[in-house]
């Protein structure tokens, strides 16, 4: 029996979503064991957001300064997990303070080591600086990266910063003034996600998480 680690934290739902949807076939595999751990902090981030608070999470999110966070269960820690799937947001083109506080702690420290990791992230089309911080800091954990999946807000960058902006400050996914497209990631993105978790239910039987991120691009 594989153990498999989901890690996650989300505000309006969406990446939970996609956690979720990316690990039912792992569920549906009767062969491995899927843990799900939220992240969750000591001050938690209010949701949805005020306009003051939004930027104000500029300076930490970019530092990359971490917050506080509720201790990970000893049941969890306990686990020496044969893949840990690491569910991120973007905030401010760095990892969101939540995810960023769990690769900064200690008790990351005790998962990560020497375990491979899948990183998946939902967000803007503005990815790419966040996971390059991500995998530094894996890194540094003497974590093994074998994949990433990025599912991404398929509007152009210019029109996601408003209806994006939108969906913070009114935690309802809507098509803003009626005219703009509906924030985040589709849902049949992330419906279909579950194509992902079938390569990953693939790889991890046959041992093979080293040829898992050319199957995932196929």
């Amino acid at each position: 029996m594989k153990n498999v680690l989901v890690v996650y934290y989300s505000q309006s739902g969406q990446l939970e979503s996609i956690a979720r949807n990316i690990s039912k076939p792992l569920l549906d595999s009767g062969e491995i064991n899927v843990i799900f751990h939220e992240i969750q902090l000591e001050k938690p981030f209010h949701f949805p957001w005020n306009s003051d608070a939004f930027f104000d999470v500029f300076p930490e999110s970019f530092l990359q300064i971490p917050s506080a966070l509720k201790p990970i269960p000893s049941e969890i820690l306990n686990i020496k997990f044969d893949l840990i799937l690491l569910n991120y947001q973007v905030w401010y083109l760095s990892p969101s303070i939540p995810i960023n506080s769990f690769l900064k702690s200690q008790d990351s420290q005790i998962l990560l080591n020497n375990t491979p990791v899948v990183t998946i992230s939902g967000s803007r089309n503005m990815w790419i600086l966040a996971q390059e911080k991500v995998k530094k800091l894996l890194k540094q954990s003497n974590a093994q990266l074998k994949g990433n999946i990025a599912l991404v807000d398929r509007a152009g960058n210019l029109i996601s910063v408003v209806t994006i902006f939108d969906w913070m400050l009114s935690g309802i996914k809507r098509r803003y003034l009626g005219i703009f497209p509906l924030p985040g990631v589709s849902d049949k993105d992330v419906e279909e996600s579950t194509k992902f978790g079938k390569v990953i239910v693939s790889c991890l039987k046959d041992n093979n998480l080293d040829n898992l991120q050319s199957k995932l691009v196929e």
